[in-house]
């Protein structure tokens, strides 16, 4: 079967329109947004995030802290609830390096079967409760993805209510643009199997999002 006549298949079973119909379409969805993004019922931003992100297809938790120097106790008690080893591969970003980490052994970057990682989100987003990470020197992709356990911190002055916001925010006017951005909606999992949620499937399997109070 030609390829003209795969996409006349195509195009008679879909009822496509024309292309004129297609481009006014289009220019109707740009020009009003809200008329297609989900509904955000009338609700603080942080309480949205944490609704989705705490849902049970998402699969996080979220930890409220008052101030960044709360994260060391908090993933202490993380670490003991879990019954894990006092060690955490810590992003290096000032933010996170620069806090009292006695008690527990740091490294900065994960191994394979790295147990525990905490990173720093760009931001979250509360449609989703997604987090987004843009990548850089201090930001390496991998700790987001290997560990069992992903950590992650947010501010909450941070969260935005749309992934279109988002990109408003750190597009093209970003000053210091990142070889990728990733968009994590809480944990790894498939299902592609019986449609059971199984958890940890490409990724971590947990993850704890500390959400700073700011």
């Amino acid at each position: 079967m030609s390829r003209d006549s795969i996409l006349a298949k195509i195009d008679a079973a879909t009822e496509a329109g024309s292309k004129a119909e297609i481009d006014a379409l289009a220019a109707e969805l740009i020009s009003e947004p809200d008329g297609y993004r989900a509904e955000i019922a009338p609700q603080p931003l942080d309480a949205r995030f944490i609704e989705k992100a705490t849902s049970e297809t998402v699969t996080a938790t979220v930890e409220k802290l008052s101030s960044l120097s709360d994260i060391p106790t908090a993933v202490s008690a993380y670490l003991t609830a879990k019954d894990l080893k006092p060690k955490i591969a810590v992003q290096p970003k000032g933010c996170l390096t620069n806090l009292d980490w006695s008690g527990l052994e740091t490294v900065d970057h994960a191994q394979m079967n790295e147990p525990v990682a905490i990173t720093f989100a760009d931001a979250g987003i509360a449609e989703t409760g997604s987090l987004v990470f843009f990548t850089g020197p201090d930001a390496p992709v991998l700790l987001n993805f290997l560990p069992l356990h992903h950590l992650a911190v947010v501010r909450n002055s941070t969260i935005k209510a749309y992934m279109e916001d988002i990109f408003d925010t750190f597009g093209t006017t970003r000053t210091k643009q990142g070889r990728s951005c990733n968009i994590i909606t809480g944990t790894s999992g498939t299902a592609d199997i019986e449609a059971r949620n199984v958890r940890g499937a490409h990724g971590p399997r947990f993850m704890h999002i500390l959400l700073i109070a700011d």
